[in-house]
């Protein structure tokens, strides 16, 4: 019953008032949206930048991007349904791309934000773009960040083997999930996406810590994975885009974003050095500096 009072609240945020509490987000506060209550983070003033994590993270992944490295800006990070440190309110069955679309639209507008630079990493990228297509007044600019998104690049030389492997790991994924093995399932994952088998294991306690944190979500992607956005879908975006991969991320992530860059009119394509697909957190200085740049420029 609380929780059903507080939805109807509208557009009011609380500092802190639903469980769980994050003792490693001091600063977050929660926002209720139909059916859940997302925690969000927002610092600084001037033009508003909404940041979209992926699947086994949370909006910690961009703890770079606070701060001065961005200032002048209103920067907005927020933790999907389901992910740290929002509560699980439901079974999962809601965790659909509809629904975090639709969640997207409640925080730019429950923020008051007006049209914002919104940036997606992973899965968030094509969250990012379907917010862009179905309410474009909301969206200045868009920044996709290793994108996800296959369909976009079907047909293109070699993308079929890589799209062969990453239908292998879905099915090692679907069997680690199967045995409650969620850090086994999220360790395929962040080795297959950031192309090394070592990588989770040569990952800082932190970040690893975040990871696990949002493991057991990769039980609702699996179960209900995204629709598929097609080349002529993109070429509907009429806002200004930058693409950025990872120089040493699975080179999947090159191949969607090359053909993401020449599906959408306009599109601007750059690979920060020395990363991998945690491209903000890899190479901070580099990722901040083009997305500024970027920003500045539009």
């Amino acid at each position: 019953m609380a929780v059903s009072l507080i939805a109807l609240g509208g557009c009011q945020y609380m500092p802190h008032a639903y469980e769980p509490q994050s003792p490693q987000i001091p600063e977050a506060r929660t926002l209720p949206i139909p059916g859940a209550i997302l925690t969000f983070v927002s610092e600084g003033s001037g033009r508003p930048i909404v940041f979209v994590h992926g699947n086994i993270a949370d909006l910690r992944i961009w703890s770079d991007q606070r701060g001065p490295a961005l200032k002048g800006y209103q920067e907005v990070s927020y933790s999907r349904r389901y992910h740290y440190p929002n509560a699980w309110a439901g079974d999962g069955r809601d965790y659909t791309e509809a629904n975090h679309e639709q969640d997207l639209v409640h925080v730019i507008h429950g923020l008051h934000l007006g049209r914002v630079d919104l940036v997606g990493h992973g899965s968030g990228a094509q969250l990012a773009v379907e917010v862009a297509l179905s309410h474009p007044e909301l969206v200045r600019t868009l920044v996709l960040v290793e994108p996800a998104m296959a369909t976009a690049a079907i047909g293109r030389p070699g993308f079929e083997a890589l799209t062969t492997k990453r239908a292998e790991l879905a099915e090692q994924m679907a069997a680690a999930v199967k045995k409650t093995d969620d850090e086994k399932a999220a360790k395929l994952l962040f080795n297959w996406a950031d192309g090394s088998p070592g990588a989770y294991d040569a990952l800082a306690a932190p970040l690893r810590g975040e990871i696990l944190d949002n493991a057991r979500v990769l039980a609702f992607f699996l179960a209900t994975p995204p629709p598929g956005v097609l080349c002529a879908e993109l070429g509907r975006l009429t806002v200004p885009t930058l693409v950025v991969t990872g120089e040493h991320s699975n080179p999947f992530f090159a191949a969607v974003a090359d053909a993401v860059t020449a599906c959408v009119t306009g599109a601007v394509r750059e690979t920060i050095p020395t990363t991998g697909h945690v491209v903000q957190r890899d190479n901070a200085d580099a990722f901040n500096a083009a997305l500024v740049g970027f920003l500045a420029a539009h």
